[in-house]
C-alpha cells in the first residue's frame, strides 16, 4: 500500500497547512496503515508549483515502475530491505521569484542564485526538519516499527534534504531529541547537488550527518553545465571575499568526505549499466559518475544547464533502487 501527499512551504519554511502534523501524526499510525518506508522529494531552483507536481508524479512513478520490475524480476538478486508500505511527501518551496510563469519578473531568475541557495536551507532546517521530527517521534514507541526515511533532492533541493537531515542530528546530539529507535536507517539520495563539494566534510554545513545511521549516493556529471560552469561563477559574484566553490553534481564529493564516511564506492554509470552488485547496503557512500549516460543522451535539451536536470532516464532509477533496497 502507497501514499502521497504535497506540502507547501512559504520562502521562511513555514507550512502553509496547519493541519498537516495531523495528518503525518495519522499516516505513521501503526494500524491500519502501518507504512514503513518514507519517501520526502525536494526540487531544486526555478520550480513552480506546476512544475514540481509534474516532477514528483513522473519521478515517483518511473522510480516505482523499476522498483517493482527490478525486484519481481526472476533473476532478481537478494534484497535485504525490501520494500514496505511507502508514504510519498513531496515538497513545494517558492524557488521561483513568482509562481506566475508569464511574469516579466521570471526574466530576473538568474539573479536570484543567492537568495535561492539559503532559502533552501532554511526550508530544509525549518519545515522539512519538522516533517521528519514528526515522523520518528511517531515511531518511538516499542510497539512501532522503525522507518527507513528515503530523502531525495534535485539541485538545491539537496540542500533542502541535507539540512533537514543535519537538523535532526544535530538536536539527537544536544538531547533536544531522544536516540533513534534502533533499526531507523536514513538514505540521501542527492541527485547533481547544488552544494559546495565540501559541505559533506565533518566541518562542512552537512557534516552532522555522518553521525546519523545515513547512507548516501551522490551523483555528479561532466556534462552539468549548472553545476559545473555556472555554481562557480555564482558562487563567486554572491561571496566576493571567498574562492570559488566546486558542486556536488558537477565533481562529487572531496576526498576528505569519502574517506571520512569510510566504506564507500565509487561507480560509473554507463547506458544499460547501474554497477550492479556495487552499491548494497554495506557501502556508506556511493559516488556516481553520470557522465557516460548523458553523453549517450544525445537528444536531451537543457540549455545553458546542460544535463543539470537530466535525472529521469532508467539507469538512474535502477542505480536508486539497488541503493536503497540491496
Amino acid at each position: 500500500m502507497s501514499h502521497y501527499i504535497s506540502v507547501p512551504i512559504n520562502e521562511n519554511g513555514i507550512i502553509f497547512d496547519v493541519i498537516m502534523d495531523t495528518v503525518i501524526n495519522e499516516a505513521m499510525t501503526p494500524l491500519p496503515l502501518d507504512f514503513r518506508d518514507v519517501f520526502v522529494y525536494s526540487h531544486g531552483w526555478s520550480t513552480d508549483a506546476i512544475r514540481s507536481m509534474d516532477l514528483y508524479g513522473r519521478f515517483s512513478v518511473e522510480l516505482n515502475r523499476v522498483i517493482h520490475t527490478q525486484i519481481t524480476a526472476e533473476t532478481a538478486p537478494t534484497y535485504g530491505f525490501p520494500p514496505q508500505n511507502t508514504f510519498g511527501i513531496g515538497i513545494h518551496w517558492p524557488s521561483d521569484i513568482t509562481e506566475n510563469p508569464d511574469s516579466p519578473l521570471n526574466d530576473l531568475q538568474v539573479l536570484s542564485f543567492y537568495t535561492m541557495e539559503h532559502r533552501a536551507d532554511v526550508v530544509g532546517s525549518n519545515a522539512v526538519y519538522s516533517i521528519l521530527r514528526l515522523l520518528l517521534q511517531a515511531r518511538q514507541t516499542p510497539d512501532t516499527q522503525p522507518l527507513h526515511i528515503n530523502l531525495i533532492g534535485h539541485s538545491f533541493g539537496c540542500r533542502v534534504v541535507c539540512s533537514a537531515a543535519s537538523g535532526i542530528q544535530k538536536d539527537i546530539a544536544s538531547n533536544q531529541l531522544p536516540p533513534l529507535r534502533a533499526g531507523t536507517r536514513f538514505n540521501l539520495v542527492l541527485l547533481q547537488g547544488a552544494a559546495d563539494n565540501d559541505d559533506l566534510e565533518a566541518s562542512g554545513a552537512y557534516g552532522a550527518i555522518q553521525q546519523l545511521p545515513a547512507r548516501l549516493l551522490v551523483t555528479h556529471s561532466d556534462l552539468d553545465l549548472a553545476c559545473g560552469k555556472w555554481y562557480p561563477i555564482a558562487s563567486k559574484v554572491a561571496n566576493l571575499f571567498r574562492s570559488p566553490k566546486q558542486a556536488l553534481g558537477a565533481l562529487g564529493p572531496t576526498q576528505t568526505a569519502v574517506d571520512q564516511y569510510g566504506a564507500g564506492v565509487a561507480v560509473a554509470v554507463s547506458p544499460g549499466s547501474y554497477g550492479t552488485g556495487q552499491v548494497g547496503s554495506d557501502k556508506r557512500l556511493v559516488v556516481a559518475n553520470l557522465t557516460a549516460l548523458h553523453q549517450a543522451n544525445a537528444s536531451y535539451q537543457g540549455g545553458v544547464a546542460g544535463h543539470h536536470s537530466d535525472i529521469n532516464l532508467p539507469e538512474i532509477y535502477e542505480l536508486i533502487t539497488e541503493f536503497l533496497y540491496r
